[in-house]
């Protein structure tokens, strides 16, 4: 039960007191062995392989839990014979050479090392690029200053768009006494690919000097890049097996932020926060990643209705870096969820006073800005950040749908306001929600036919919305089909309306619509307004 919920340290534990019982259990043993590999007991599986490999000598992972220790030993010989003991069917695949180059140079055969990553080279100069990282690696190992010096330049050039090449790069300079280099690196990464505040850790002039490359560093890698690889395969379906090779990485470079994510996010996906939160608390303060691991687990916290400590961890996060936006504006997403408009409107003008340069990419800033500006009941300021979202990236239709229907719902640039709605039905035509704002601005502006017409369709695409289906029923009961108005009521009651909205709907069923359940239109309002005044 405990496997089936991926709850691995449970079932471990249990299958552990079976086996104490039956020791000479086999399948008890090879359980027990494996569910110990998936919680990344890795020296407890250690202790089981060798049994396992007395009825299976060939078994993939029983092998590769005996090496992996052996290398985190520096018994790296032992390690090269024990992966030799893998049938050709391996779960390393094309990457064993990889492996087998790492396990040469901790025996400090370089020669040999340099000559097995020879046989990688492809005429792809891009996919040489991880090769040449390896090599440049190796080549400080081997003491070669010059020659690792120049092939970690020639890593970025090969593929500068690579994270991890220019983050391996990066560190190797760095070592080799160019940390001038090394930032401008990483700063030209930043500026060209990513905003990501993992650049803004690793150039920190406090950063603590990258540890030198080790055979059990680089091997790590390589069982990242394997789990990797193996979550993205549609066949790995449970992610099991891309489990095993995170906590290899892990086990091997204790440090290996990378792998503490995806292990975070493979517990995600099976639904056990608790070993996902587990996993981003690896994260040290002291990593680039820690601020990504930290926004993660605050999504996580706001996922699993522990809203108080998702806003107080991003809370600290706004404060720690007032340069970024990203945690600022997951707080204004996350407070505008739970309708908190008020103090979603400060989040927001703290993430948009951030913006050093708008550009295309922040109008949905702008937008969510506008939408809780209207909650607020502060149109000017709304309509603004609505226009400059539309200015920004002039054909969103969920824009152009929110501005268009807010202007229609107000009296204001009708014209233009149903232009709007049209044309975000043009790009979104199978939205129910733009749909049903065509149809309702219909009905604001007293074109009953039409609502209908719009508003019929909005229910074929979005028939379980509850608002969508009370205002089919006032469209129906303004054009006189009345008990299609009453039963289409009756659905929108079956649909988990707002609750302040069941007392009127059970007063439209009761009563028809009226001047207290019913919304006039732009014309009766206007005029009611100018009999008051």
């Amino acid at each position: 039960m405990a496997e089936q919920d991926h709850d691995y340290d449970s079932g471990a534990d249990q299958l552990d007191l079976a086996l104490a019982q039956r020791p000479g259990d086999l399948e008890l043993l090879y359980n027990a062995f494996r569910l110990r590999t998936y919680a990344g007991r890795i020296d407890a599986a250690a202790q089981l392989a060798p049994q396992v490999l007395t009825v299976k000598p060939g078994d993939g992972i029983a092998n590769l839990v005996l090496a992996i220790q052996q290398i985190k030993r520096g018994e790296y010989r032992a390690a090269e014979q024990q992966l030799a003991r893998i049938g050709g069917e391996n779960q390393l695949g094309p990457l064993r050479e990889f492996v087998v180059a790492w396990l040469r140079a901790g025996q400090k055969d370089f020669v040999s090392a340099r000559a097995t990553l020879a046989r990688l080279k492809t005429q792809d100069e891009r996919s040489q690029a991880p090769v040449m990282a390896v090599e440049a690696q190796i080549e400080e190992m081997a003491g070669d200053k010059a020659a690792a010096e120049a092939k970690y330049r020639r890593a970025v050039e090969l593929d500068p768009s690579a994270l991890r090449v220019v983050m391996t790069a990066a560190d190797g300079l760095r070592r080799l006494g160019k940390p001038d280099e090394a930032r401008a690196l990483l700063k030209a990464f930043g500026d060209k690919y990513s905003d990501s505040v993992l650049m803004d850790g690793a150039m920190a002039a406090d950063a603590p000097m990258p540890k030198p490359p080790t055979p059990a560093s680089g091997i790590a890698e390589i069982m990242f890049d394997i789990g990797t690889a193996l979550n993205g395969d549609a066949r790995n379906q449970r992610g099991d097996l891309a489990l095993i090779f995170e906590q290899f990485a892990v086990y091997l470079k204790p440090d290996h932020d990378f792998a503490w994510l995806t292990i975070a996010s493979l517990y995600e996906q099976w639904g056990n926060s608790t070993k996902a939160l587990a996993a981003y608390g690896k994260v040290a303060p002291t990593s680039p990643l820690y601020w990504q691991a930290g926004l993660r687990a605050a999504a996580l916290d706001a996922q699993e209705e522990r809203f108080d400590a998702a806003v107080s961890r991003l809370r600290a996060l706004v404060a720690e870096k007032p340069d970024r936006i990203d945690a600022a504006l997951t707080l204004a997403d996350l407070l505008r969820s739970k309708e908190r408009y008020d103090d979603a409107v400060a989040a927001y003008d703290i993430a948009i006073q951030r913006i050093h340069t708008i550009d295309e990419r922040h109008w949905p800033v702008f937008f969510g800005r506008g939408m809780v500006l209207e909650r607020t009941k502060q149109w000017p300021r709304a309509e603004a950040d609505m226009k400059k979202a539309l200015e920004l990236s002039p054909e969103q239709p969920y824009v152009l749908n929110y501005l268009g229907y807010s202007w229609i719902d107000q009296g204001l640039n009708l014209d233009a306001g149903m232009k709007m709605l049209k044309r975000a039905t043009e790009l979104r035509p199978d939205d129910g929600a733009i749909t049903d704002s065509v149809g309702w601005a219909y009905y604001r502006l007293g074109q009953f036919d039409k609502a209908v017409e719009w508003l019929e369709r909005a229910s074929e695409q979005k028939g379980d919305d509850a608002t969508v289906v009370e205002h089919l029923g006032d469209a129906y009961w303004h054009v006189g089909r009345r008990r299609e108005a009453r039963f289409q009521w009756a659905r929108a009651l079956n649909q988990k309306p707002d609750k302040e909205r069941i007392p009127v709907i059970l007063d439209k069923i009761s009563n028809g619509l009226n001047a207290t359940n019913d919304k006039p239109s732009v014309y009766e309002k206007a005029a009611d307004n100018k009999q008051g005044g």
